[in-house]
């Protein structure tokens, strides 16, 4: 089963109550507030995915300056990237590899493994 949304519950209860046999003063008040409802969370999930978040900019800023100073054919731990790149140098090393991991997601980077430890080059 298909996980429902908050919308998909008014949505129901929206069809529920119109084909409920009510009288229709009650029944046009009650769609007026699901409708409104279903408005309420429309207009807070589309202003939701428009910008992103702080913390999603900066990991965007933090994968550029990673691509521009990984040097073209060398395969470097996160460690060695980050003494690399000198904006990463404060951040722990789990952050650091999530802002690297990104950048494999997306093809920019390839992830290699030699006995256990992960290396990473430029694509």
């Amino acid at each position: 089963m298909e996980k429902m949304t908050i919308k998909d519950y008014f949505m129901e209860v929206r069809e529920i109550v119109a084909n409920a046999e009510i009288e229709n003063e009650k029944r046009n008040r009650a769609l007026e507030f699901i409708d409104s409802r279903i408005a309420q969370v429309t207009a807070k999930n589309s202003k939701r995915n428009d910008k992103p978040t702080k913390a999603q900019a900066e990991n965007a800023m933090l994968a550029e300056k990673v691509i521009e100073a990984m040097p073209a054919g060398t395969a470097l731990t996160v460690s060695q990237i980050q003494k690399a790149v000198p904006e990463l140098t404060a951040l722990s090393n789990q952050r650091a590899t999530a802002v690297i991991r990104s950048l494999v997601r997306v093809g920019r980077l390839a992830r290699t493994e030699e006995k256990g430890k992960a290396y990473f080059t430029l694509v």
